[in-house]
């Protein structure tokens, strides 16, 4: 028999080598490297694209609260979104890692929206996950930065004189434009909310005096003044003894004598014997005081025939002509009560005293008598502010709040006139008081010179000119947009 016919020897051959080939190693590693090498490539695909979407997130995020914090100073919330996409792009590169990065509407909250939340999102293409079905990463981030709107209190000092009835120079008589841009900060600062805690706002119109009446006044009647002891003191203009002060109910503010019948409002300034006695000026302080050689300026006069000294400081030609129809509007957290004093500010007349409009609209922003809306003890941050706008130099009237002192017609600002603004405004800076100016169309290098003293500092944001009506409106949301700040809360 041949051996392969011997059926144990055969199967025990079988056996062996199927051991062989079972144990053998060789040619084995193609399918188990097969079959680990696609997994093991799509953990590397993986943490690739998610490297490069870590690398986008935070890119993301940097540029969104870089974008936040740079544009939330912007109060006016059409311009809010615009703005902080401008930074926002400056921040984010265009087609960083193959990114679509879009920017998502700004979303306003709290009392007075000082609450800023905005998100980001981005759609980034993979590269290795693809291979899995994975075509996108989408990627988003978020902030909320709480905008400290600072507490302030506001005073618009409007000139109101006869050449504000004139052109502006774009189709517009200059009032109406400063009308509607005194209007345009308003609705900045108070936003889509009628009244504002944080937000009290008054309004000053001036020409050659100040109608210290409040807004709205129309008559005056002389039975209903009454009078309050004082300790007997002098009266600064005729040096005779005095011992009452004399009190009309349509204004907070104090006289020395009775107002005639025909009084219209207006009062003079704190000032006399200049030459003589420069100590006793009164009209760049605040409310009534003694001065520092004992003068004692507990009240104001008003402008009317009967009380008129009739000779020294004042004439006796009797009140001003040109008293404007327009009060004093104090401080008010209304939107509504400083809109209707815009809107009532029509008829300009007479010269221009841009001192006594500085001089009232500060005792109007500052806490103490006569007005005394301002707290004198704000909690946290808390600014004073006087917005100035004028269109022309200083010019001396008949009976104006200096009663022509210092002459009439232009030449009564360097004659006196430009240095009592001066003192007004260097008293109102050293009590805190920001002080904007605008110069507006009337372009002269002296007057800019004068003003740029008068402003906080002599350049924007304090100091502007605006040439028409178009620049004006822009320089008072400049104005508004400086009157806010922030901080990060998250």
């Amino acid at each position: 028999m041949r051996p392969f016919d011997d059926p144990p020897r055969l199967a025990d051959g079988l056996r062996a080598k199927c051991r062989r080939f079972l144990t053998d190693e060789g040619g084995a590693s193609l399918p188990l490297t097969a079959a680990v090498l696609i997994p093991l490539l799509g953990f590397i695909g993986l943490g690739t694209d998610a490297a490069r979407g870590y690398l986008v997130k935070a890119r993301l995020g940097d540029a969104l609260d870089a974008a936040v914090l740079a544009g939330a100073h912007v109060v006016d919330p059409a311009d809010l979104q615009s703005e902080i996409q401008k930074y926002f792009e400056a921040n984010f590169p265009p087609g960083y890692m193959g990114a679509t990065v879009t920017l998502n509407p700004v979303a306003l909250s709290g009392a007075d929206d000082e609450i800023i939340n905005i998100s980001a999102s981005a759609v980034m293409n993979t590269t290795f996950m693809r291979l899995f079905g994975y075509q996108n990463l989408n990627i988003g981030t978020a902030t909320e930065v709480t905008r400290q709107t600072i507490s302030m209190d506001v005073v618009l000092s409007m000139d109101m004189s006869g050449s504000m009835d004139w052109s502006d120079g774009s189709g517009s008589t200059r009032i109406a434009s400063a009308r509607t841009a005194a209007h345009t900060l308003v609705d900045i600062l108070y936003g889509n909310k009628s009244a504002k805690s944080t937000l009290l706002i008054g309004l000053v119109p001036w020409n050659g005096a100040v109608n210290v009446w409040l807004n709205g006044t129309t008559t005056y009647d002389e039975t209903q003044t009454t009078t309050t002891a004082e300790p007997s003191f002098t009266n600064p203009l005729n040096g005779t003894p005095q011992s009452v002060i004399y009190h009309t109910p349509n204004t907070p503010v104090p006289f020395l004598g009775s107002p005639d019948a025909d009084w219209k409002g207006c009062a003079f300034a704190r000032y006399m014997n200049f030459l003589d006695n420069p100590d006793g000026i009164a009209d760049h302080l605040l409310g009534p005081i003694t001065t520092v050689d004992g003068t004692d300026w507990l009240a104001w006069q008003p402008i009317d025939p009967t009380t008129a000294p009739g000779s020294g400081w004042w004439g006796s030609s009797g009140g001003y002509p040109d008293c404007l129809d327009h009060g004093i509007t104090p401080l008010t957290d209304q939107k509504s009560t400083i809109e209707s004093a815009i809107d009532d500010l029509t008829n300009p007349d007479g010269v221009t005293n841009i001192a006594q409009g500085l001089a009232w609209a500060w005792r109007v922003v500052s806490p103490g008598k006569p007005f005394d809306e301002a707290d004198p003890f704000p909690k946290g941050l808390h600014e004073r502010a006087i917005v100035l706008l004028t269109d022309g130099e200083q010019t001396g009237g008949n009976n104006d709040g200096y009663d022509d002192e210092f002459g009439t017609g232009s030449g009564a600002g360097a004659a006196g006139m430009d240095d009592r603004l001066r003192a007004v405004a260097a008293s109102a800076k050293a009590g805190g008081i920001k002080v904007y100016v605008i110069q507006f169309f009337h372009s002269s290098g002296p007057l800019q010179a004068l003003l740029k003293e008068v402003a906080t500092e002599p350049n924007a944001p304090f100091y502007h000119f605006a040439p028409d009506g178009a620049a004006l409106e822009q320089v008072f949301k400049e104005i508004a947009d400086d009157l806010s700040a922030l901080r990060i809360s998250k």
